[in-house]
């Protein structure tokens, strides 16, 4: 009996796809997976049929990419391992073929294997990953500048957000995470200005392109955790920078999000305040973080150091999109 044609798999396969989507908006996570699962068994048959078909192997890539993402929300390292190192063969074959728009999503691939080890704990691992990302995505002089900055970015992050961690293991320190924040924070903020996007208003996300809406998350992350620990620091004048970053981004989040993301704003906007009326009256903030009768030294804003609060860090700066 003759099986179904090409065109008939590539149908099924869109379908599949598209339930896979509908699901998941509906919060149908389980059905979700299982639709992608019979979407990606379709790509595969399309691509032992066609081999040089280059179009199934991108089906495949991304869709391997997506579903181990939706594995990694479930808590599922080990399935999520497995389908990232097929969808790393899969955009191996696509770079050789076209560097220009694969490159990226191949390093991109890196960065969520670096994730399965922060799921896992294995900070340092995951620390190594996301250093080889950062390194593999400059040398992408030939992918989309933005595409490629912003996984920059997002590596810059999850470097940060694993050095944070390691800081309680006496690994690292906080000024090495600190680093990180702030080269994730000038990397953004340097894409938006060239881009030529002024963010007057929290309406500015929704109008730009959707690789800027991608990126935000770590953009308020990293900007959250920058402006905690300058402050800690007792750098209030650039933890104040920090902060206008992080409200200015969150809340143009919030304008287009969700409940939870309002409520997250609200919490960032009122510590914030906090930071700003330091880096405003830094001989007033400096008094009040000495404490009675001990002597204050401070110089222009920088004024005496105390430990980051950790537990405060993790509420604003939500690093479960370090997962996703």
């Amino acid at each position: 009996m003759k099986g179904p044609s090409d065109e008939e798999l590539e149908r099924r396969c869109t379908e599949l796809f598209d339930l896979a989507r509908s699901c998941g908006g509906q919060g149908r996570l389980s059905e979700q997976r299982q639709h992608a699962a019979e979407a990606l068994a379709v790509c595969r048959l399309l691509g032992k049929r066609n081999p040089g078909d280059l179009r199934h192997v991108a089906a495949l890539a991304g869709g391997l990419y997506n579903q181990a993402g939706r594995w990694l929300d479930a808590g599922d390292t080990a399935q999520a391992e497995t389908l990232l190192a097929e969808a790393d063969e899969c955009y191996a074959t696509l770079a050789a073929a076209d560097p220009a728009q694969y490159a990226v999503r191949r390093v991109d691939v890196r960065q969520r294997s670096a994730r399965v080890n922060v799921l896992a704990g294995d900070w340092v691992t995951a620390a190594r990953l996301y250093r080889e990302a950062i390194e593999l995505y400059q040398d992408a002089s030939a992918a989309d500048p933005i595409e490629r900055d912003f996984g920059v970015v997002r590596a810059h992050t999850g470097l940060g957000c694993c050095l944070l961690a390691l800081c309680l293991r006496d690994s690292a320190t906080y000024q090495d995470a600190l680093e990180e924040f702030d080269a994730a924070l000038f990397t953004a903020e340097r894409v938006r200005e060239e881009a030529g996007i002024e963010a007057t208003d929290f309406s500015w996300l929704a109008r730009a392109p959707q690789s800027f809406q991608l990126a935000a998350p770590e953009w308020i992350s990293s900007a959250v955790c920058a402006m905690e620990l300058h402050d800690a620091a007792g750098r209030w004048d650039v933890a104040a920078d920090a902060a206008n970053i992080a409200v200015r981004v969150c809340g143009a989040l919030a304008a287009i999000g969700d409940d939870a993301l309002h409520r997250r704003f609200e919490l960032i906007l009122k510590r914030a305040k906090e930071i700003w009326y330091a880096a405003e009256h830094p001989v007033r903030a400096a008094a009040l973080r000495a404490g009675p009768y001990q002597e204050v030294m401070i110089g222009g804003h920088q004024g005496p150091s105390v430990e980051p609060s950790i537990a405060r860090i993790l509420e604003l700066a939500d690093f479960s999109g370090l997962v996703r």
